[in-house]
């Protein structure tokens, strides 16, 4: 008689454990576009603190570093090919979770930063011809198409971000 209301006792306390342990993780399980919106806010806020402090000044270069320079310019070149590679990775991988036309919307903003890099490309090639006396000038605009291009691959991530949450919003109304 013990050892039947012991097994009973015992039966009933895990029983109790594993639908507490149920309920627990049922709670916490995200959904798969919270889950996706988390990652997302986590890349966004790493590249938003690399691209700030990565942020490179070309006016302290002179005419006798022109080599160290362009080698600078073109890393930098590289770095932003990477960071419009993962925007566009970042925009496949929301899928479902933003609109046609907001995809849409940030594909036009993408194609405007391809086109903002390879006017700073153009630039690069141009402090590559430059001579002592046009220097100056060719570094201000390497420094200004740069500038430019970084800070809208900043406004891109934030509207990346916007959008993404609007959408999961949606998509959790509509679940709801």
């Amino acid at each position: 008689m013990k050892i039947m209301k012991r097994k009973k006792i015992f039966t009933s306390m895990l029983t109790f454990a594993l639908a507490s342990l149920f309920v627990f993780a049922s709670c916490t399980n995200k959904t798969k576009q919270e889950e996706v919106k988390e990652d997302i806010n986590d890349d966004m806020i790493e590249l938003k603190q690399d691209i700030k402090e990565d942020m490179r000044d070309f006016n302290n270069y002179t005419y006798a570093e022109k080599d160290k320079f362009v080698t600078d310019a073109n890393d930098e070149l590289a770095n932003i090919n990477d960071d419009i590679a993962e925007m566009k990775a970042e925009l496949d991988r929301a899928g479902d979770n933003i609109s046609a036309k907001s995809k849409a919307e940030y594909q036009k903003s993408i194609a405007e930063l391809e086109r903002m890099r390879d006017e700073y490309k153009n630039n690069i090639d141009k402090v590559q011809k430059s001579t002592e006396s046009t220097w100056d000038q060719t570094k201000k605009d390497v420094g200004a198409t740069y500038d430019k291009t970084k800070s809208n691959i900043k406004k891109g991530w934030d509207d990346v971000k916007r959008g993404v949450n609007e959408g999961v919003n949606k998509t959790k109304e509509k679940l709801d």
